[in-house]
Protein backbone atom coordinates (compact mmCIF):
# COMPACT_ATOMS: atom_id res chain seq x y z
CA UNK A 1 0.00 0.00 0.00
CA UNK A 2 2.84 2.75 0.96
CA UNK A 3 4.71 1.46 -2.51
CA UNK A 4 1.44 1.99 -4.30
CA UNK A 5 1.03 5.86 -2.63
CA UNK A 6 4.42 6.42 -3.06
CA UNK A 7 4.46 5.81 -6.83
CA UNK A 8 1.18 7.82 -6.93
CA UNK A 9 2.37 10.68 -5.24
CA UNK A 10 5.74 10.69 -8.10
CA UNK A 11 3.17 10.60 -11.01
CA UNK A 12 1.45 13.19 -9.75
CA UNK A 13 4.66 15.54 -9.25
CA UNK A 14 5.83 14.64 -12.34
CA UNK A 15 2.86 15.17 -14.12
CA UNK A 16 2.29 18.81 -12.81
CA UNK A 17 6.08 19.36 -12.86
CA UNK A 18 5.84 22.90 -15.14
CA UNK A 19 2.44 23.00 -15.18
CA UNK A 20 2.07 26.01 -12.16
CA UNK A 21 1.79 28.88 -14.31
CA UNK A 22 -2.10 29.26 -14.35
CA UNK A 23 -2.22 32.39 -16.77
CA UNK A 24 0.41 32.03 -19.45
CA UNK A 25 -0.60 35.28 -21.15
CA UNK A 26 0.24 38.05 -19.36
CA UNK A 27 -1.62 40.28 -21.05
CA UNK A 28 -4.82 40.25 -17.63
CA UNK A 29 -1.66 40.85 -15.56
CA UNK A 30 -1.80 43.26 -12.73
CA UNK A 31 1.69 42.70 -12.42
CA UNK A 32 4.06 45.38 -13.92
CA UNK A 33 7.43 44.28 -14.54
CA UNK A 34 9.53 46.31 -13.96
CA UNK A 35 13.48 47.00 -16.43
CA UNK A 36 14.45 49.76 -13.88
CA UNK A 37 14.44 51.36 -10.70
CA UNK A 38 12.71 55.07 -11.57
CA UNK A 39 9.64 52.81 -12.97
CA UNK A 40 9.44 51.89 -8.61
CA UNK A 41 10.35 55.81 -7.78
CA UNK A 42 7.25 56.39 -10.51
CA UNK A 43 5.15 53.66 -8.47
CA UNK A 44 5.92 55.29 -4.64
CA UNK A 45 4.29 58.31 -5.75
CA UNK A 46 0.67 56.76 -5.83
CA UNK A 47 1.08 53.96 -2.87
CA UNK A 48 3.07 51.07 -1.21
CA UNK A 49 4.71 48.88 -3.92
CA UNK A 50 5.23 45.14 -3.45
CA UNK A 51 8.12 44.25 -5.19
CA UNK A 52 8.72 40.26 -6.58
CA UNK A 53 12.15 39.16 -7.64
CA UNK A 54 12.36 35.76 -9.57
CA UNK A 55 12.82 33.31 -13.01
CA UNK A 56 11.04 32.27 -15.30
CA UNK A 57 12.50 28.86 -14.44
CA UNK A 58 12.74 29.39 -10.85
CA UNK A 59 10.33 26.70 -9.32
CA UNK A 60 9.46 28.34 -6.07
CA UNK A 61 9.03 31.68 -8.15
CA UNK A 62 6.28 29.70 -10.20
CA UNK A 63 4.39 28.82 -7.19
CA UNK A 64 4.21 32.01 -6.05
CA UNK A 65 3.07 33.88 -9.38
CA UNK A 66 -0.55 33.06 -8.83
CA UNK A 67 -0.55 34.24 -5.36
CA UNK A 68 1.13 37.45 -6.59
CA UNK A 69 -1.43 37.94 -9.27
CA UNK A 70 -4.16 37.54 -6.68
CA UNK A 71 -2.49 40.00 -4.98
CA UNK A 72 -2.11 42.42 -7.30
CA UNK A 73 -5.46 42.17 -8.28
CA UNK A 74 -7.26 43.18 -4.60
CA UNK A 75 -4.88 45.39 -4.23
CA UNK A 76 -5.31 47.33 -7.43
CA UNK A 77 -5.72 51.28 -7.03
CA UNK A 78 -3.90 50.52 -3.41
CA UNK A 79 -0.68 49.69 -3.93
CA UNK A 80 1.11 48.44 -6.95
CA UNK A 81 2.74 45.05 -7.48
CA UNK A 82 5.98 44.83 -9.34
CA UNK A 83 8.48 42.28 -10.65
CA UNK A 84 11.50 42.10 -11.50
CA UNK A 85 13.18 38.96 -13.48
CA UNK A 86 16.82 39.02 -12.26
CA UNK A 87 17.83 36.90 -14.95
CA UNK A 88 16.76 39.63 -17.23
CA UNK A 89 17.46 42.66 -15.03
CA UNK A 90 20.47 41.54 -13.21
CA UNK A 91 21.49 44.93 -12.69
CA UNK A 92 18.37 46.04 -10.83
CA UNK A 93 18.51 43.24 -8.82
CA UNK A 94 22.58 43.54 -8.04
CA UNK A 95 21.05 47.22 -6.91
CA UNK A 96 18.96 45.49 -4.12
CA UNK A 97 21.25 43.07 -3.19
CA UNK A 98 19.62 39.58 -4.26
CA UNK A 99 20.89 36.35 -3.34
CA UNK A 100 18.31 34.38 -3.76
CA UNK A 101 15.01 34.37 -5.13
CA UNK A 102 11.59 34.58 -5.08
CA UNK A 103 12.90 37.74 -2.95
CA UNK A 104 9.60 39.79 -2.36
CA UNK A 105 9.50 43.00 -0.33
CA UNK A 106 7.17 45.71 0.37
CA UNK A 107 8.70 49.49 -0.18
CA UNK A 108 6.50 51.90 1.85
CA UNK A 109 8.52 55.66 0.79
CA UNK A 110 11.40 56.78 -0.35
CA UNK A 111 13.55 59.91 0.55
CA UNK A 112 16.82 61.06 -0.35
CA UNK A 113 18.50 58.19 1.78
CA UNK A 114 16.70 56.14 -0.54
CA UNK A 115 13.99 53.57 -0.14
CA UNK A 116 11.34 52.49 3.00
CA UNK A 117 10.72 49.22 3.98
CA UNK A 118 7.80 47.70 5.87
CA UNK A 119 8.41 44.71 7.96
CA UNK A 120 5.74 42.25 8.20
CA UNK A 121 5.41 43.44 12.29
CA UNK A 122 4.81 47.10 10.87
CA UNK A 123 7.76 48.50 11.52
CA UNK A 124 9.34 50.55 8.79
CA UNK A 125 13.37 49.97 7.79
CA UNK A 126 15.67 50.95 5.54
CA UNK A 127 17.23 47.81 6.07
CA UNK A 128 15.74 45.48 3.46
CA UNK A 129 17.40 42.43 4.88
CA UNK A 130 15.20 42.77 7.67
CA UNK A 131 12.25 43.47 5.50
CA UNK A 132 12.28 40.79 2.55
CA UNK A 133 10.79 37.11 2.08
CA UNK A 134 12.71 34.79 0.36
CA UNK A 135 11.48 31.84 -0.82
CA UNK A 136 7.88 30.72 -0.89
CA UNK A 137 5.63 33.04 1.15
CA UNK A 138 1.88 32.99 2.21
CA UNK A 139 -0.30 35.24 0.82
CA UNK A 140 -1.43 36.35 4.48
CA UNK A 141 1.92 37.56 5.08
CA UNK A 142 2.15 39.94 1.87
CA UNK A 143 -1.56 41.24 1.87
CA UNK A 144 -0.95 41.70 5.94
CA UNK A 145 2.18 43.81 4.96
CA UNK A 146 0.71 45.71 2.53
CA UNK A 147 -2.21 46.74 4.54
CA UNK A 148 0.41 48.02 7.19
CA UNK A 149 2.19 49.67 4.08
CA UNK A 150 -1.09 50.95 3.20
CA UNK A 151 -2.19 52.58 6.81
CA UNK A 152 1.11 53.96 7.41
CA UNK A 153 0.92 55.71 4.34
CA UNK A 154 -2.33 57.27 4.88
CA UNK A 155 -1.31 58.34 8.17
CA UNK A 156 1.68 60.68 7.27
Amino acid sequence: MKKYLFLCLVALLIGTSGCLDTNPSSEDSTIMTVQDQQQIDEALVSGPVLVDMGFASCPACKIMKPTVEEVSQEYLGKATVMYIDTQENPRVAMSFNVYSVPDMFVIVDNDSEGYLYMTSDGNITRDRNIARFIGVTGKDVLTKTLDLAIASRQND
